[in-house]
């Protein structure tokens, strides 16, 4: 008989800005902002140094409301996500 079972623990604060940019920046069309601060209840602060690095690199457009990866930041998706790691 299998036994598996799945255990969900919830996700430390620091770590909300890094979960909620592994599935954003995969699309093409990016996120919003306000998207942002209403799916993990935190403000702009806690990514402002992170955009502003990928935003240097080349590795992501933003505007007012919106934030989406370049053709580069696609090609180093896993580089522009570690930029939201907590431990940075």
């Amino acid at each position: 008989m299998n036994r598996s079972c799945t255990l969900r623990k919830p996700c430390r604060v620091s770590h909300l800005p890094f979960e909620y940019m592994l599935n954003a920046l995969r699309l093409k069309e990016g996120f919003s902002l306000a998207d942002y601060m209403a799916r993990t209840g935190l403000s702009m602060t806690a990514i402002q140094q992170g955009l502003s690095n990928a935003e240097a690199k080349q590795l992501i457009v933003r505007d007012l409301n919106r934030v989406w990866p370049t053709s580069r930041g696609f090609d180093f998706l896993s580089d522009l996500q570690a930029l939201f790691l907590a431990d940075r």
